[in-house]
């Protein structure tokens, strides 16, 4: 069974931003050669499914399997709601012998009498496998199917395509991914936390900074190395943001805690969270932690190079790595 993602029925009554995929395919489930692609309604069977054991220079290559029509004019179509209140981002692979037009459309159902909205056009030429994607801005009602209409030049005669996917693309929507793993910090110690921020929407957007404080002090933010509360993003751009703050003194060894960062949308319509975890660990400890001037943060690494609980370690050698004022530096550890 093909694998379909509908989520439009159930985003279309959110009050937040999201992005999500309406339908993603790449042939592979379920298919067999030479006969109508799965979930795909061809009235004239003019579209079918091929197999080729080599990869056939597609730029990514998920598989073997794709969808081709040697006609001079043919239809596929799909059941993927489009609505007025959303945009898309449609997306496919494709390569011909000569030059076919593919032609997209959107309508009430799986007949080319029923197409009643020309969404986009693009012109396959000859060659390796070419990337085509394409942004609806807005369609004039809802529509419960898409069409594939590929239109044939003089003296083509083959058309493939194949990952053919449509995504739901909103106003404001953005994601934030960390990048620094678990830590453990001495009170009093600073805490950097790393992660990327990423707009998903199509409008700019500006992002506000709002850290927790409830087990640090003398929190900053910087994007770029430059100190900020808010920052500016692009449709698309990702921008790595570094959070610093400082363990506060009054922590109890043993605590395990964590610097939330909150971040906002301007316009107060999406949010997204990241977290750094913390284990508060004794600066005092000096049988198995050393006594640099400076000392910052250490931590402890298996053999596999796997994280550890430096609270519950077992009989064993570690690999220490310790930051300093002085910068970072590893030893072998024992723990006996």
């Amino acid at each position: 069974m093909k694998k379909y993602l509908f989520t439009l029925i159930i985003c279309l009554f959110a009050s937040y931003s999201f992005a999500d995929s309406l339908l993603y395919d790449s042939f592979e489930y379920g298919n067999h050669d030479g006969e109508t692609p799965v979930g795909w309604t061809c009235n004239d069977n003019s579209w079918v499914c091929g197999y080729l054991e080599k990869d056939h220079n597609r730029r990514p290559h998920h598989g073997n399997w794709y969808v081709h029509t040697n006609a001079n004019e043919s239809w596929m179509f799909m059941e993927a709601p489009m609505n007025s209140s959303l945009k898309y981002r449609y997306y496919f692979w494709a390569i011909s012998d000569g030059e076919y037009d593919v032609e997209f459309y959107a309508g009430s159902g799986p007949s080319s009498d029923e197409m009643t909205t020309l969404l986009f056009t693009k012109t396959v030429n000859s060659g390796e496998y070419h990337c085509f994607s394409e942004y609806i801005e807005t369609v004039a009602e809802y529509y419960p199917y898409f069409g594939i209409h590929a239109i044939a030049h003089e003296g083509a005669y083959y058309l493939t395509m194949d990952e053919i996917q449509v995504d739901l693309v909103v106003k404001y929507a953005f994601c934030a991914t960390p990048t620094t793993a678990d830590t453990v910090l001495f009170p009093n110690s600073q805490a950097s936390h790393h992660y990327d921020v990423q707009n998903l929407g199509y409008e700019p957007i500006e992002v506000i900074i709002s850290p927790s404080h409830d087990y640090f002090t003398n929190i900053h933010s910087y994007v770029d190395g430059t100190q900020c509360s808010t920052f500016h993003l692009e449709p698309d751009e990702t921008k790595r943001v570094t959070t610093e703050a400082t363990l506060l003194p009054s922590i109890q060894v043993g605590t395990y805690c964590w610097l939330d960062v909150n971040l906002v949308l301007d316009c107060n319509c999406a949010t997204a969270l990241t977290t750094l975890l913390v284990t508060v660990i004794d600066p005092a400890s000096t049988a198995e932690y050393p006594n640099e001037e400076g000392l910052q943060q250490v931590e402890l690494f298996d053999l596999t190079g796997k994280k550890v609980d430096q609270n519950h370690l077992k009989p064993g050698v570690y690999i220490e790595r310790t930051i300093s004022e002085k910068g970072v530096s590893t030893r072998k550890f024992v723990k006996q």
